[in-house]
């Protein structure tokens, strides 16, 4: 079994962002707390099927042409509690995530999510919150990977063993705070904030790199503020290969 990819770096994906107009997306590129990974999503898996929503239809052009994931440096994670924290308020303000576990920049296009006029659509930013709280919940549940075989292909590309296998969403309660300007860049920022056994407690903040009127200064990110476009808790479940 090869090393898991979420402990591989991956430099080279960053390269689709290096020239980003934004300052504040610049410095994440090279913060010191995160490593670049390749995102497993975005690796076609033809055998299975898997991740063909995010790795093909999801992955032209008109849609998000490309995808960057930063981790938090292992030795950085914290050590989850073990109790459910509180589920926030639907009108409360949302608090900031601090020193998320992992952070997903996407490139948004457009037309292809669009669903008011240059504006992406409210499902788009589901599934990439979704997408981001699933390697965040991987960081500390990577026993799920090895229960599922190694996809070896002769034909086409290699794909690693798998980081999330047996994870699930039970739960995912979004509060849209502004839209999302497309084409533009998307940064989700995402930490798991408890472990029960297992289930997994986890939050997660949209941002777009823009200097307007309400926004909100994104931690790890320097230059322009980052303004706040969405908010997520998520309740996930590891299952047993029965599922």
């Amino acid at each position: 079994m090869s090393s898991s990819i979420l402990d591989t770096p991956d430099p080279a994906s960053l390269s689709p962002f290096l020239n980003a107009s934004s300052p504040s997306l610049r410095s994440l590129l090279h913060h010191p707390d995160y490593l670049p990974i390749r995102t497993y999503s975005r690796i076609p898996k033809p055998s299975t099927g898997e991740d063909g929503y995010f790795a093909n239809t999801l992955a032209t052009s008109r849609t998000i042409p490309h995808v960057l994931t930063l981790r938090r440096r292992p030795h950085l994670l914290s050590l989850l509690p073990n109790s459910p924290p509180t589920w926030p308020a639907p009108t409360g303000s949302p608090t900031p995530i601090e020193d998320p576990d992992l952070i997903l920049i996407l490139d948004i296009a457009a037309p292809g999510v669009s669903g008011h006029p240059s504006t992406a659509h409210g499902g788009v930013l589901a599934t990439s919150l979704d997408e981001a709280m699933s390697y965040a919940v991987a960081l500390y549940a990577p026993e799920t990977g090895p229960k599922l075989v190694e996809d070896e292909q002769p034909d086409g590309p290699h794909v690693p063993p798998t980081p999330r296998g047996m994870l699930y969403t039970a739960q995912l309660d979004i509060r849209y705070k502004s839209p999302v300007a497309a084409p533009g860049y998307l940064v989700v920022r995402t930490k798991v904030l408890a472990r029960v056994g297992r289930k997994f407690w986890v939050r997660a903040q949209a941002f777009q790199p823009q200097d307007t009127e309400g926004a909100v200064t994104s931690p790890q990110a320097e230059g322009e503020p980052m303004r706040l476009t969405t908010d997520a808790m998520a309740f996930w479940m590891q299952t047993g290969p029965s599922l």
